[in-house]
């Protein structure tokens, strides 16, 4: 019988201290449970393969950086999936359609919007981290953040008019 790698506790114990974060973060990336939990199995898979050489101070950069690739490789791959205009009647509290409306404005951004407000206010990272993350310039990652804020609260607004930067 083979005997697990000296790193594989630290491994486990990571997957099991981020595995529902970066779950979260594929969702606010992908708007779909099961793609995210692809996206999610495949960033750790990866993260097994490279564990002996990645610098434990940096893991956490590391494996949001792979999380973000693998939803954009998802993304692509699946093309744009067509949302429906309208939920069916359940009865449901109002909180719920406003988080239905949230969901699909954000599934009308594209992949990059969507990681850029995903990392910084879901994740709650810096910019620093996120210019890091989407190897981006800090500069960059603030532009497009006010864009996709704004094409997020003209979606959920069609009343008011996107600002033109």
């Amino acid at each position: 019988m083979a005997r697990a790698p000296r790193w594989e506790p630290a491994y486990c114990e990571f997957f099991a201290a981020r595995r529902h974060a970066c779950l979260r973060l594929a969702y606010a990336m992908l708007g779909s449970w099961s793609a995210a939990e692809d996206a999610t199995q495949q960033t750790f898979v990866v993260l097994y393969a490279r564990w002996p050489r990645i610098s434990p101070d940096k893991v956490d950069a590391y494996a949001r950086r792979v999380l973000v690739n693998t939803c954009f490789a998802v993304y692509r791959q699946r093309g744009r999936e067509v949302l429906v205009g309208q939920v069916p009647e359940r009865g449901e509290p109002e909180e719920h359609d406003e988080r239905l409306a949230l969901l699909a404005a954000l599934g009308g951004l594209d992949a990059r919007d969507r990681a850029v407000l995903a990392l910084r206010f879901l994740e709650d990272l810096p910019v620093a981290e996120v210019a890091e993350v989407l190897d981006l310039p800090e500069g960059t990652v603030k532009s497009q953040t006010s864009r996709a804020l704004a094409r997020l609260q003209t979606a959920l607004d069609p009343t008011r008019k996107e600002a033109t930067p």
